[in-house]
């Protein structure tokens, strides 16, 4: 039977973006089941309202990007969290960028704007591992698209990894709960207009420096490998 994942959408794709994706849910199906032989995943528009009737609809959960911040106090943000502490009692759980940021505040950690844009290509240093982290890497190259960072990490949280940038980029908290900041699931054209469009928000050196790193050679097949192994309870050995 296959693994049922959730993806809990924390933002829409604006219309302009739609050449490259129609929605958060479209890039992590083209991440994790290219093939069709991945996992089921099943779509809530959390921004919009719609939530999981329970946490046991879904073999696992994952929370998406967004161009929100955590902490702008709407009322489908604290919901999320709710749900997702809920959720981790009993189901994995992982969130990818606004997704990090979010469990970190979920459980006492801190959110808070960077020292600038975290863009383009970024590499975290893997500074422990864990058995659903195969294959097993010494760093993860990732594209990353962030104004926003974990600046406290929650209370148990375990920081697996990150960089001088972004040091608190990989953690899990407990079993159950694993978030990255970067983007395993984006696409380098995606990325490569986002830094067009955003050029100025951005900042000129910024961008051409992000869009010049978009050459590097990143690690979304190990990532992918990752996460569905976190996901998957099946495969888990302790």
């Amino acid at each position: 039977m296959a693994l049922t994942i959730g993806i809990l959408e924390a933002g829409s794709v604006a219309p302009e973006y739609h050449g490259y994706l129609t929605s958060f849910s479209d890039s992590f199906w083209h991440f994790l089941n290219a093939t069709g032989e991945g996992p089921d995943l099943r779509s809530y528009l959390c921004y919009d309202g719609e939530f999981p009737n329970a946490v046991d609809e879904c073999d696992g959960w994952l929370i998406t990007g967004a161009a929100a911040s955590v902490y702008d106090g709407d009322a489908w943000i604290a919901q999320l969290e709710a749900f997702t502490r809920t959720a981790s009692e009993s189901r994995p759980i992982v969130g990818v960028c606004f997704g990090h940021q979010l469990i970190a505040q979920a459980f006492g950690g801190t959110v808070e704007k960077a020292l600038g844009w975290g863009v383009g290509v970024h590499r975290h240093d893997v500074f422990d591992t864990a058995n659903w982290m195969d294959p097993p890497l010494q760093s993860l190259s990732l594209l990353a698209s962030h104004q926003d960072q974990v600046v406290t990490a929650p209370p148990g949280a375990e920081v697996l990894g990150g960089s001088d940038f972004c040091p608190i980029g990989i953690m899990t908290i407990g079993c159950n709960v694993l978030s990255l900041q970067n983007h395993p699931e984006m696409t380098r054209d995606f990325a490569s207009q986002l830094l067009r469009v955003r050029r100025e928000i951005v900042g000129p050196a910024a961008a051409d420096a992000a869009l010049a790193s978009l050459d590097t050679p990143t690690d979304e097949a190990a990532a992918a490998a990752w996460i569905l192994g976190f996901l998957d309870r099946r495969t888990q050995v302790g």
